[in-house]
């Protein structure tokens, strides 16, 4: 059985999306890679190319579970809460039947694995919660709904208006975990921005810590990350770490960044062990998401 693999007929349709589109449907043409691209039909007023955000997460006993996409990042202004879709109508459309839940969380901000996730703390200030034995419950909420043993909650990047991790981490395997090389961040904000240090210094203790007390190994070869060079904080330009995982290979971003590009098409080649594919994928990072962002698996 072939898996299947969701994007928005919409990326098709704008100029930072649609060579991406077209490679995604041309490696479909390759029989080894035994996949099959579904479009989700602008016919449901669907103007949102995010769709891993908007569509449902799948629990570890393959069940789907629809979060409610209302972000704060697109409830500011009338054009930004106009490209939020119906989620329910898509579902209906393309004959999925998830379980709902009101609880604010896009597909971009939890990564899963067997029955481990690793959840970004972007949902706690999305949401309203009480709290039981200093655990807030809509973590529990949450770890049910998805049926996991185990969830790990991380600080959401200061600089990422989305709080998403598929830009920061990515498990390869249930107890191992690949994280960016933040070297050129490390001293951009040592050389430019000594006073937001404090801040960055300690996301990044806390982020490593969260790793560190669930036992998760990082992957010893990082991943490169250039995000220092952009010249706004939305850009993703340089994230590499927004690749996808398909069963028989990855489809990772490119930047026309030749040294860097190479570099971890080869890193990632060594950690999963399969094909890797690239895509162009500038124009599209400037919008803040890339290859993982605008794709959903069934």
């Amino acid at each position: 059985m072939k898996q299947q693999l969701y994007i928005s007929e919409y990326l098709g349709n704008t100029d930072r999306g649609r060579n991406i589109a077209q490679k995604i449907h041309f490696l479909v043409s390759d029989p080894t890679l035994n996949f099959e691209v579904i479009e989700i039909p602008n016919s449901v007023n669907n103007k949102n190319e995010w769709c891993r955000d908007y569509m449902p997460v799948k629990a570890t006993d393959g069940e789907l579970v629809l979060f409610s996409y209302n972000p704060s990042y697109l409830r500011e202004s009338k054009k930004d809460r106009s490209t939020i879709p119906n989620q329910q109508a898509i579902c209906r459309k393309l004959g999925l039947k998830p379980e709902t839940t009101d609880i604010i969380l896009d597909g971009g901000a939890i990564e899963i694995y067997g029955k481990k996730a690793i959840i970004s703390d972007k949902v706690l200030t999305e949401n309203t919660t009480s709290w039981k034995n200093g655990v807030p419950v809509l973590l529990d909420k949450i770890k049910t709904l998805l049926k996991l043993d185990e969830m790990v909650v991380v600080p959401a990047d200061p600089w990422d208006f989305t709080g998403h991790v598929d830009g920061m981490v990515r498990f390869i395997n249930d107890d191992t975990v690949l994280v960016n090389d933040l070297t050129g961040l490390d001293k951009k904000i040592d050389e430019e921005y000594p006073y937001l240090k404090v801040i960055y210094v300690k996301w990044k203790r806390n982020f490593y810590t969260s790793l560190d007390n669930a036992k998760l190994n990082w992957y010893p070869i990082y991943l490169p990350c250039t995000v220092h060079k952009n010249k706004n904080d939305k850009s993703a330009v340089g994230v590499y770490m927004n690749f996808l995982i398909l069963e028989k290979c990855i489809v990772m971003p490119v930047f026309g960044d030749e040294k860097n590009d190479d570099e971890a098409r080869q890193i990632l080649e060594k950690a999963y062990g399969r094909k890797v594919f690239s895509i162009e994928s500038k124009k599209l990072a400037e919008e803040g998401g890339i290859i993982n962002c605008v794709t959903w698996i069934g």
